[in-house]
C-alpha cells in the first residue's frame, strides 16, 4: 500500500511537471515565436518567402521587393551599391541593414499560419525610408572607390537624406570568398557611417572650442600665440604654420594646432574629460532604435603633450560619422540635436496610408549661447578659409579635418558642417579614409552632395518643418 502511494505521488509530480512544461512552452511560443522565427540562425526559414514587403526610398523608388518568390533589387547598379548598407542583401552579413532589422515586418509571420501567408492576410509590410537613393548613388560614386562614409540629414526633423558607406558591392553579384580578402573589399559588410569610429583630426577643435567657451571667461577676446612649434615637457607639438598673435576665431579658421593644444592643457584632464562627456563622448550611441558604435575621449593616462594633442583631435580621440552629424545638427539647432532616423514609415499594401515611424527625439548637447558662438565661428571659417564658392554660393558653416593615422598611411580626410539658413536645414558629415587633406578629399564630396540637396529642397522635395 505504501509503495502504491509513493508511485502515485511520483506520477502526480511527473504529470504536474509535464503540464507545467507544456504551459511554459505555449507561453514562450505565443510571446517569442516571432523572435525565434527571425533569429539569424533560422534565417533560412524566411529567405525566399513568397510575399516579402517592399522597401522604398523617400521618393517611392523601389529598392527591394519580392516577385515570383525571388527578392529583386533596384534595376540600377549604382543605386543597388549605394543603398547596400541601408537596405541589406538578404543575408545576415549586414546586421544593421533594414532587411535584417525589420525582417519580421517585411516577410511577415503568424504563429498559426507561419511564413508565406496568403496576401489576403496582409501580414507582410512595406517600409519607406527617408533616404534619397538617387543622390546617395551620386555621392557614393564620388568616392571613386576610396573607403569612407557620408551622411546628410534634416537637422529639424531628424530625417537622414543620405547615408553611404564604402567599400560596397552590387547585391546581384556579391564578391567571392577569394575577393573578400582583397583590400578593395575589406570591411564591406560594415556600415562605416554608424558602425566605425575614426581619429577626428581638426574637426575635434570644435569640441575644444566649445569647452573653452563654456569654461574660460572672455576667451573670444583673448589673444593666443603660435610660433609653429612648442616643446611641452620634452615633447613636441607642431603646427602647419607660425600664426603669431591670433584670436580664437582665427585660430579655428586657420586650424592652429598650438592654440587648441594650449587650451586643452590649460583646462586640464578633468575639465576636458567632463566637458567631452557632457557633449556625448564616451556614452552609448543609438541610431534608429539600435545601439551603434560610440565616440570616445580618453586622457586618463595622457602626458601633458598628449593632452594637448587630444585637444586637436589626435591622441586617442575617436568619433563616428553619425556622432559628428548629430554634433553639426546640435550647433545648427541652438544646441539641441534631433535624433537621426532612416525608417520613415511601415505600412501594408491595403492600408492606403503611411504611419510615420519617427519620434523626433531630441537632446541638448550645447548651451544655446555656446552653440550660437560655434555657429558664427564655423561660418567665419567657411567664408574666410574655404569660401562660399565651394558650395556654389550656399551659405554654409563648416570645418575640415586631416587626421594622422600612422603606419606611413595617408591621413583620413574629414569635412563636417551645416547650412546657415534654416530654410535649408541640412547638416552633413563626410570622411574619406586615407584620403589626405580633408579639403581635397572630403570637401568635393560634401560640396556636391549639399548642392544636390539644395536643389532638391528648392524644388520642394523634402519636408522643412
Amino acid at each position: 500500500m505504501k509503495n502504491t502511494r509513493y508511485r502515485s505521488i511520483i506520477i502526480y509530480i511527473v504529470v504536474c511537471f509535464f503540464f507545467a512544461g507544456i504551459g511554459f512552452f505555449l507561453f514562450e511560443f505565443i510571446t517569442n515565436s516571432r523572435q525565434w522565427a527571425f533569429s539569424p540562425v533560422n534565417r533560412h526559414l524566411s529567405e525566399g518567402n513568397m510575399s516579402g514587403g517592399k522597401i522604398l526610398d523617400t521618393n517611392n523608388i523601389i529598392l527591394a521587393q519580392t516577385l515570383d518568390g525571388k527578392r529583386i533589387y533596384n534595376e540600377k547598379e549604382d543605386i543597388r551599391k549605394a543603398m547596400l548598407h541601408a537596405v541589406g542583401d538578404g543575408s545576415v552579413l549586414i546586421p544593421t541593414s533594414v532587411q535584417s532589422r525589420y525582417n519580421s515586418e517585411l516577410f511577415g509571420y503568424n504563429p498559426v499560419i507561419g511564413f508565406g501567408a496568403p496576401h489576403v492576410f496582409d501580414i507582410n509590410q512595406n517600409i519607406k525610408l527617408t533616404l534619397d537613393s538617387e543622390i546617395c548613388a551620386r555621392v557614393s560614386k564620388n568616392f571613386k572607390d576610396k573607403k569612407g562614409a557620408a551622411l546628410a540629414y534634416n537637422y529639424l526633423t531628424g530625417e537622414v537624406l543620405c547615408m553611404v558607406s564604402l567599400p560596397t558591392y552590387d547585391v546581384n553579384s556579391r564578391p567571392t570568398l577569394d575577393e573578400n580578402i582583397k583590400d578593395k573589399y575589406e570591411g564591406m559588410y560594415i556600415n562605416r557611417a554608424i558602425s566605425s569610429s575614426f581619429t577626428p583630426g581638426s574637426i575635434f577643435k570644435i569640441f575644444t572650442t566649445a569647452a573653452a567657451l563654456d569654461l574660460i571667461p572672455d576667451v573670444e577676446k583673448r589673444t593666443f600665440e603660435c610660433k609653429k612649434v612648442k616643446i611641452i615637457d620634452g615633447e613636441k607639438v607642431a603646427c602647419m604654420s607660425s600664426h603669431g598673435k591670433i584670436n580664437l576665431k582665427d585660430a579655428m579658421s586657420k586650424s592652429c594646432d598650438i592654440v587648441f593644444s594650449d587650451i586643452a592643457i590649460e583646462l586640464g584632464k578633468e575639465k576636458m574629460k567632463s566637458k567631452m562627456e557632457e557633449y556625448g563622448l564616451n556614452a552609448p550611441e543609438y541610431f534608429d532604435g539600435m545601439q551603434v558604435i560610440s565616440s570616445s575621449y580618453d586622457v586618463n593616462d595622457a602626458s601633458k603633450a598628449e593632452l594637448g594633442w587630444s585637444g586637436i583631435g589626435q591622441s586617442k580621440d575617436k568619433v563616428s560619422p553619425l556622432y559628428m552629424l548629430k554634433v553639426m545638427g546640435a550647433i545648427a539647432n541652438k544646441g539641441i540635436h534631433v535624433e537621426p532616423f532612416i525608417v520613415k514609415s511601415v505600412f501594408t499594401d491595403s492600408s492606403g496610408e503611411y504611419h510615420n515611424n519617427s519620434k523626433n527625439l531630441s537632446k541638448r548637447m550645447f548651451s544655446e549661447t555656446t552653440a550660437e558662438s560655434l555657429k558664427e565661428i564655423m561660418r567665419y571659417t567657411m567664408k574666410n578659409q574655404y569660401k562660399d564658392s565651394m558650395f556654389g554660393g550656399i551659405q554654409m558653416c563648416a570645418k575640415t579635418g586631416t587626421a594622422e593615422v600612422g603606419e606611413d598611411k595617408l591621413p583620413h580626410g574629414w569635412m563636417v558642417g551645416f547650412s546657415y539658413d534654416k530654410t535649408f536645414p541640412v547638416a552633413f558629415s563626410v570622411i574619406v579614409e586615407n584620403g589626405d587633406f580633408g579639403i581635397k578629399s572630403a570637401g568635393p564630396i560634401a560640396a556636391d552632395m549639399i548642392k544636390e540637396f539644395h536643389s532638391a529642397f528648392k524644388a520642394g522635395k523634402y519636408e522643412k518643418k
